[in-house]
């Protein structure tokens, strides 16, 4: 069998493969275990301790097998390897030793001889389902249909373990998710399987957009293992992604009252607060946001979260300065998109605004920032200053007094020395240039509003608005 790399995902593999110790000994094997941790795998060190252990467990393969892995979790890798044969002489019927030789080969990327041993413990101990699980888990990225093969041995010989869950949680950390709900959805009853394999069937439901699902699984676990505090996370996303808010919000607060060791995320605040949001605790869902940064301190989004937020309780100082923040965050990687973001919290800030100045100066403040726009990126100049003078236009409508003239006159510079116009670039030249002839007519400049008018026409021959001003004398 060829090596085939493997990586071990920190103590998962203790997690999944120690098996029950017999009540005598579990005092003995957490204290050793504590012992050998401590001095990080020292031998010498340890020597006395280990010694005494082995002798009062040299019979017991189980016992001398966590013994072995209690070098291996401190990397002692040629200790744990001669424990592991010690278990295999205690007893030559146990699997236990074959499999700790196969959990060292694996903690040392080679899948391949970690497979051969979990494969001579299927034969030594037929019935001990960790050597097929093992083997299939560490065979699954190079054959995943050998590895259910494997696992269907199992069903042969054990027909209580089950096998569709362990197929499914294989297939899931493979990232087949289909394949993985296709074996989950077999397990009769959801809650006979363990914690962490139902919390990944609830996950996989989840990944898979089945939301009805997922939150169905999780609720189950919650039932079942209500200290397992990660399937409050499921139910929160899921109904978020449902809009099934107050929902999302009730298990976001279970989520975060857990009293298990869940380490939380961006995403848990990140779909908590949008769940606040919608419910309409602002205030708890903007300090939901200020959290981000605690578990992920280079997140650049945080601020404009916050922002949003802002937005929405009308606190538009307080949106600023939030945004602002999170344009300095971002630094060189902006591109014009934030900019014109920022120019939308003044225009929700000029709409929410009760008297005309005060909606006016919002205006003037997004107008100003699209002034900015296309200063720096000249690939956005057409649109931004477009803008700019449209939000100009609307501070002050009265095309006579003209406020927005010079900035429809940059925009006409800015397409005009184009060498190649588009539809809409040529749309808005026709939108400036009537601007100008009509300020120009209502100004009493005929000679100017004339020339505006004759390109007007070059643009809309149909204008009947510059054919009238060209017939004036």
């Amino acid at each position: 069998m060829k090596t085939i790399k493997y990586l071990v995902a920190g103590l998962l593999l203790a997690s999944l493969s120690v098996p029950a110790m017999a009540q005598t000994s579990q005092a003995d094997i957490d204290a050793i275990t504590k012992v050998i941790v401590d001095a990080k795998g020292d031998a010498v060190a340890t020597k006395d301790q280990v010694k005494e252990f082995k002798k009062a467990h040299k019979k017991d393969a189980v016992a001398l097998a966590a013994l072995g892995r209690a070098f291996l979790e401190a990397k002692n890798y040629q200790m744990a390897e001669e424990i592991a044969n010690l278990a295999i002489k205690a007893n030559a019927k146990s699997a236990e030793g074959y499999i700790l030789l196969g959990d060292i080969a694996s903690a040392q990327d080679d899948g391949g001889k970690a497979a051969g041993f979990y494969e001579q413990g299927t034969y030594y101990e037929p019935t001990n389902p960790t050597s097929y699980v093992r083997y299939a888990t560490v065979y699954q990225k190079v054959d995943p249909d050998g590895a259910v093969a494997m696992l269907e041995k199992l069903r042969a010989v054990k027909p209580d373990y089950p096998v569709d869950a362990a197929a499914g949680r294989m297939y899931s950390r493979n990232g087949q998710l289909k394949s993985a709900m296709a074996h989950y959805d077999k397990v009769a009853d959801p809650t006979t399987i363990e914690d962490y394999i139902l919390f990944d069937y609830a996950l996989t439901a989840y990944a898979l957009e089945d939301y009805d699902k997922a939150v169905s699984l999780a609720q189950k676990g919650i039932q079942k293992y209500p200290s397992y505090g990660a399937f409050n996370r499921v139910v929160l996303y899921a109904s978020d992604k449902q809009k099934n808010y107050p929902t999302a919000v009730e298990y976001g607060d279970k989520l975060f009252a857990a009293t298990d060791t869940v380490k939380y995320t961006a995403s848990d605040y990140t779909y908590y607060a949008d769940a606040l949001l919608n419910v309409g605790r602002i205030d708890d869902a903007i300090s939901a946001y200020k959290h981000i940064s605690e578990v992920d301190p280079e997140n650049k989004e945080v601020n404009k979260l916050i922002s949003d937020a802002y937005v929405k309780a009308k606190k538009f100082p307080e949106a600023v300065a939030a945004y602002e923040a999170y344009l300095a965050a971002k630094g060189d990687e902006c591109t014009y998109k934030e900019y014109d973001n920022f120019a939308d919290i003044y225009l929700e800030e000029s709409e929410a605004a009760t008297d005309e100045a005060a909606k006016k100066a919002a205006l003037k403040k997004a107008a100003d920032i699209y002034g900015q726009i296309a200063e720096k990126y000249d690939y956005a100049a057409v649109y931004a200053l477009f803008k700019q003078a449209n939000f100009y236009h609307a501070i002050n409508p009265d095309l006579k007094a003209g406020l927005a003239l010079p900035y429809y006159k940059k925009l006409i510079d800015k397409i005009e020395s184009q060498p190649e116009k588009s539809a809409g670039d040529l749309k808005k030249l026709g939108t400036a240039y009537q601007y100008l002839a009509v300020h120009y007519i209502q100004n009493d400049k005929v000679v100017d509003a004339k020339q505006w008018a004759a390109k007007l026409l070059e643009v809309r021959p149909d204008d009947e608005t510059a054919k009238q001003i060209m017939n004036l004398k």
